[in-house]
């Protein structure tokens, strides 16, 4: 299929700002327009580019692999002042929903989660994006996170605002895989084509997590849909499950989920801290926290646990 030309790209403009404009005070409006042969989403460009960098990888990564997901080519990407941007591709009419054959979604999830990651990417979307899942407040980490233990020690982070009498155990993500994942598993981001072939249509959602957070999305044991995918994959598991949902409590009604962090890197275990923080440019501090009061009678314990002392020392 070709792209747009010059035209037809302000066509499209044109196209989609008349959709705005008709559907912007609706509820839970899309932003996606079909045209001819084309399927155009638009939207902010900060946000926009990330779901188009990671479908245009991994569209690279399925094309000429039969059992792979079918996802819809990227014929063009574009935005004129760096504000609204564009991301047309091709459009693919489904023949049947997805609910009709989970296993042959399973398959697909199997494929997804097998795609290595480009180079340089550790966590998080391919265009550079921060790690989306619902445990995170509004579906967005508020930090990046450098690696499954930054990650870990984040989530570990949250569960110290719950009383120790009843905290869940501490998660350990540092033995997952690190995959691609489908956040949102949301029956109408699939279906087949007429090769029953599974489609997969939104990656806004997708990018690389510890396989916990992937089998956490696949343990909704409330949605019939991912239910009945999660039965033909059995390297879904709940190690982690119970203090991952207790930790996503915390993140979602935390006015501040950051915990007050504004660096972009840092270290946690049980008894030690080792944070960085950058308060200025070309400023570090680095604040060296040591436990020294874990376990106390229940009342000290209650109204003053964790009793820390601070070693701040400038770099």
């Amino acid at each position: 299929m070709r792209p747009p030309s010059s035209s037809e790209q302000s066509t499209i403009i044109q196209v989609c700002e008349l959709h705005e404009k008709e559907h912007r005070l609706r509820p839970y409006y899309h932003r996606c327009v079909v045209l001819g042969s084309w399927f155009i989403k638009y939207g902010g460009h900060a946000d926009l580019e990330l779901e188009y960098k990671t479908q245009s990888y991994l569209w690279s990564m399925a094309d000429g692999h039969q059992e792979a997901l079918r996802i819809p080519q990227v014929l063009a990407y574009f935005s004129p002042k760096k504000q609204w941007a564009y991301l047309v591709t091709e459009r693919i009419d489904p023949i049947l929903p997805a609910n009709t054959s989970p296993q042959a979604v399973a398959t697909a999830i199997e494929w997804l989660c097998s795609v290595p990651p480009p180079s340089g990417l550790t966590l998080g979307s391919v265009g550079g994006g921060g790690a989306r899942h619902k445990l995170f407040k509004d579906f967005e980490a508020p930090l990046s996170f450098s690696s499954s233990e930054t990650l870990q020690n984040y989530m570990n982070l949250a569960l110290q605002n719950i009383h120790s009498g009843d905290r869940p155990a501490y998660m350990n993500l540092l033995n997952d895989r690190l995959i691609f994942t489908q956040s949102d598993m949301d029956e109408s981001n699939f279906a087949l084509d007429e090769h029953q072939r599974v489609c997969m249509f939104d990656f806004r959602d997708v990018g690389v997590l510890p396989e916990s957070f992937a089998s956490y999305t696949l343990g909704d044991s409330a949605n019939p849909f991912i239910k009945s995918v999660a039965k033909h994959l059995d390297w879904v598991n709940d190690h982690n499950r119970k203090s991952m949902a207790r930790a996503g409590v915390i993140l979602q009604t935390l006015g501040d989920a950051t915990f007050g962090l504004t660096s972009r890197s840092y270290t946690w275990t049980l008894d030690y801290f080792n944070v960085s923080i950058l308060s200025r440019p070309l400023r570090t501090f680095k604040i060296n926290t040591l436990i020294i009061l874990r376990y106390m009678y229940p009342l000290v314990n209650f109204l003053l646990a964790p009793f820390c002392i601070l070693e701040a020392s400038l770099l």
